[in-house]
């Protein structure tokens, strides 16, 4: 099952690496809560189609407009024989904000949780 992103979503790239043919990365995306604060998420990404030779530019903290993608839960069999899941969001278009030049906040990526994956079993 997946979720399609079609509205703008504000997200900052903390890495990129160049897999052939897609981009795999991590991001970072945060909803405003009622009392102001914000609660942030963390996700494996994955950037394919057009955006991938763009993905590559990418650096840490860049904060990027998602035009199109999805997220979804990816099952998988470690080493173990134990079946997994994780969350991830594939990206297929993109583009860098004008607000990268401008104040903004972000989580640590120190404070972010690394999730167990297997990124080479993915289908796509």
């Amino acid at each position: 099952m997946a979720i399609q992103m079609r509205e703008k979503t504000f997200a900052t790239v903390w890495a990129v690496e160049d897999k052939g043919n897609y981009v795999n990365g991590r991001i970072s995306t945060s909803d405003k809560r009622q009392d102001g604060t914000k609660d942030w998420s963390n996700w494996s990404t994955r950037f394919v189609g057009k955006c991938k030779d763009l993905a590559l530019t990418l650096e840490e903290n860049t904060l990027i407009v998602i035009l199109g993608g999805k997220v979804s839960n990816t099952s998988y069999t470690n080493k173990d024989g134990e079946k997994r899941s994780f969350l991830s969001a594939v990206i297929f278009d993109f583009e860098i904000s004008e607000m990268n030049n401008t104040n903004k906040s972000s989580a640590p990526v120190s404070n972010l949780p690394q999730e167990e994956e297997n990124p080479d079993s993915l289908p796509f």
